[in-house]
């Protein structure tokens, strides 16, 4: 049994261990609070945890308290980020990683961990209507 669970913290920790890099932030302060506001419109109820099959296809910090994982090119799940000084500075890391336990993020013990290390506790997770947002970033303007 201790073998088993070596393996499946192993293979986790190639999964959501690794740091990745992210999508840069844009220059415009204002776009990413319409952004974040549509984000936040199309995400759907808290959920406690979230099963992976796969590993994550990226992600996208948008600022110190919210980042967009992608658990495919079209799905996508808004981690909200309890705020915390470990946290200020996430929205200009060059690459971040998930810790979690197995295939999951989760509330309980979920953190997104910045390039120097310091850990941002998950509070929420909520799945992005990502055909929604989208059509919501054209009608505002954000995206063509």
């Amino acid at each position: 049994m201790k073998a088993r669970i070596a393996l499946i913290s192993l293979t986790t920790a190639l999964a959501f261990g690794l740091a990745l890099p992210v999508a840069a932030k844009s220059d415009n302060p204002a776009r990413d609070a319409k952004r974040l506001e549509l984000l936040q419109a199309n995400a759907g109820e808290s959920k406690q945890t979230v099963k992976f099959l796969r590993a994550i296809h990226g992600y996208e910090v948008i600022d110190a308290q919210h980042v967009l994982v992608w658990e495919t090119p079209h799905k996508a799940w808004l981690l909200d980020l309890r705020e915390s000084p470990a946290c200020n500075g996430l929205d200009r890391e060059l690459s971040i990683g998930i810790e979690s336990l197995y295939d999951t993020i989760n509330t309980r013990n979920g953190y997104v961990v910045g390039d120097h290390g310091l850990r941002c506790k998950i509070d929420e997770l909520r799945e992005v209507d990502v055909m929604a947002w989208k059509q919501a970033e054209r009608d505002a303007g954000i995206r063509s």
